[in-house]
């Protein structure tokens, strides 16, 4: 999926080209509310776009200079340029520097879609891999959602040599990082949000919770009032700095669905939806599923996580299934007394309790993330041999 960072000084041009980006198709924007001088602070967020939409008001000598160093510096980022009335001396500019697109202000729908669909056509998908994003999410309080993001991080460096990062997004008295660790966060999420000049990666790694094993954290507000200084915009911005440095960024999303949870959403590989196999997950369970549908996101990037299984009287797995609509992706057993432990040392579960059945199936689903897209996909054609099962379920002992 095409990914278009919109940049414009006028906030109202900004939010205008970035609306009718999303309506002419299926494409992850980004914003950028910044003149041409002061790009080179945004490197980050260049280098993660695969189009550049440019939105400069005038254009003159010092603007085209600008656009020749920026296509100089960036001449794999497409860039479409968008400016009220063309003159033909801009275009002939515009065509020298390698500007792909010159549309007139106001935008009108069908160019606009016609030119993104012309650079779709010829995107070639970056080699370099990025951090693959998972995010966390319920439909009801109490499922787990912060236990298993911040464990299943934990899974993914401790047992995988993986790079993790767990954001917590929950943003109702987030203390996500206390679930692993005591130490005190230098800096919040909100933190971050208030000073975003400053952003890059030696500032956010300055930020950060280091825990143990490659995992880091990112704490979130402390209180519902400042959660509001967490905007859209401000998490992509983080999120392009971030992705670089880790194998996997996990979000801890809570079971808020607003524009920024929706963002991030749209920036997931994976979305885990966590519930438990009881009635009272049931419909709003099957209300959070149909209302990911409804965003357009595919049956593969949504997976059931049931959480607490193997207690008296649950709903049976196929069951559950039917009534969401979903297969189950991963089951965790209810193990109370691994989980309280952890919980009440504010350590990992697998630190404490390698052997329990909570940790033991925490690895198994990191090993699956871990795990290669094409041993994935033969592993899910592929029949398992008696003898393999067999060494499998050794190995996991």
């Amino acid at each position: 999926m095409l990914k278009i960072l919109i940049a414009s000084e006028d906030a109202n041009r900004l939010a205008e080209i970035s609306r009718l980006s999303t309506t002419v198709g299926n494409f992850h924007t980004m914003s950028l509310q910044e003149g041409l001088s002061r790009f080179p602070y945004h490197a980050s967020r260049l280098r993660m776009a695969d189009l550049l939409v440019l939105d400069l008001p005038l254009i003159g000598a010092a603007e085209m200079h600008g656009i020749e160093a920026l296509r100089q510096q960036y001449p794999e980022l497409p860039c479409v340029l968008v400016t009220p009335a063309p003159s033909s001396e801009v275009l002939i500019h515009a065509m020298r520097a390698g500007i792909r697109d010159v549309l007139a202000w106001p935008l009108d729908k069908a160019q606009l879609a016609e030119a993104l669909r012309r650079v779709e056509a010829t995107h070639v998908p970056r080699t370099r891999a990025d951090a693959k994003v998972i995010s966390v999410i319920s439909c009801k309080g109490g499922a787990g959602t912060s236990f298993v993001a911040a464990n299943l991080g934990d899974a993914l460096a401790r047992h995988h040599g993986q790079r993790a990062l767990v954001v917590d997004l929950n943003r109702h008295f987030g203390d996500l990082t206390h679930l692993v660790c005591d130490k005190t966060p230098p800096s919040t999420l909100p933190d971050i949000c208030s000073q975003m000049e400053r952003l890059d990666a030696n500032f956010l790694d300055a930020c950060l919770v280091r825990v143990d094993n490659g995992l880091d954290m990112l704490a979130g507000a402390t209180d519902p009032v400042k959660a509001s200084q967490i905007q859209k915009d401000k998490m992509e911005w983080i999120l392009s700095v971030m992705q670089p440095n880790y194998d996997f960024v996990i979000f801890d999303i809570g079971q808020t669905i607003d524009p920024l949870s929706i963002g991030m959403l749209d920036h997931s590989d994976e979305v885990y939806v966590v519930a438990e196999a009881t009635i009272p997950y049931g419909r709003p369970a099957r209300r959070l599923v149909d209302i990911l549908r409804a965003l357009h996101y595919s049956t593969d990037k949504i997976r059931l996580v049931l959480n607490r299984t193997g207690r008296k009287n649950e709903v049976p797995r196929a069951t559950m299934e039917e009534i969401l609509g979903i297969k189950v992706a991963f089951t965790l057993p209810d193990d109370p007394a691994a989980v309280d432990e952890a919980v009440s040392h504010g350590e990992p579960v697998a630190k404490l309790s390698r052997r329990s059945a909570i940790a033991r199936a925490l690895q198994g689903m990191a090993g699956q993330l871990a795990r290669p897209p094409e041993t994935e996909r033969r592993a899910r054609t592929e029949p398992v041999s008696p003898l393999r099962r067999l060494m499998l379920r050794a190995r996991s002992t």
